[in-house]
């Protein structure tokens, strides 16, 4: 029987801690003390390792020494980045996209590799990236609001309303059955209703573990206006089924 996520999480935190009381361990002393076998041992050292949490040599594992919230805030940004590029396998070659304030959103712009596209954003962010030199990219126009740097109010507005994209990828706060997608700004909520009603293929919504079932103050659009949520194998299994119930389809990249 296939194990839980809540069950893996659980595995992989005990592994660690196992870690942080040894120098070092083979995969079959992991094996024996998490009473597991060594193949799902070494399954959860290559996702540890990926996430920069462990380091394995010489057929033995290590923990890799952080301190403070370093190891949790560099675990969120791989779950993040693997997030944004299954979100970016979507876009196609000539496509419009329409990106919001999310920094997971922004980060599908870095996998887009050779294709050539038309980026529309209320992101002023988007200019520190690199871009396919046959790309188009628009700033949507509007007031800055700092530290986010987003472009918001009625030049944002009346931007996205005169355009149309073939697809969108939308970051939020939250993302829950009671409240749909979320954000804790008013002003960019508005914003992201206009983009997902303005689009006229897939609205993507990437969202990791920490989003799903939590709502934030104001509401951008219902469940059913996703056709693919992106998260993560941490998420809620019972939310994510609550949101498939919906007619979303729902992509978990593992770790």
């Amino acid at each position: 029987m296939k194990s839980s996520h809540k069950t893996i999480k659980a595995r992989r935190d005990d592994l660690l801690e196992l870690l942080k009381n040894e120098t070092s361990l083979l995969v079959k002393e992991i094996s024996q003390n998490l009473a597991v076998s060594e193949i799902t041992v070494r399954r959860d050292l290559t996702a540890l390792e990926k996430m920069g949490l462990v380091r394995r040599a010489h057929g033995k594992a290590q923990i890799v020494q952080k301190t403070g919230t370093e190891d949790y805030n560099e675990e969120i940004e791989i779950l993040k980045s693997a997030i944004a590029k299954k979100a970016a396998e979507f876009v196609k070659d000539g496509d419009t996209l329409f990106i919001n304030t999310g920094s997971t959103a922004l980060s599908s712009l870095k996998n887009l590799e050779d294709k050539r596209v038309t980026i529309v954003t209320n992101n002023v962010k988007v200019a520190n990236l690199d871009h396919n030199p046959n790309s188009t990219v628009i700033l949507s126009g509007g007031e800055i609001r700092f530290p986010k740097e987003a472009l918001v109010g009625d030049i944002a507005i009346d931007s996205f309303s005169k355009m149309s994209s073939d697809i969108s990828i939308i970051g939020c706060s939250g993302l829950s059955i009671e409240n749909g997608i979320t954000t804790p700004v008013l002003h960019e909520s508005k914003i992201n209703s206009l983009i997902i009603e303005r689009t006229n293929g897939l609205v993507i919504v990437v969202a990791d573990y920490r989003k799903i079932g939590f709502s934030s103050n104001f509401t951008s659009g219902k469940i059913k206006d996703i056709n693919y949520l992106i998260t993560d194998t941490f998420a809620s299994p019972e939310v994510i089924r609550e949101i498939e119930k919906q007619g979303v389809q729902v992509i978990q990249v593992e770790f």
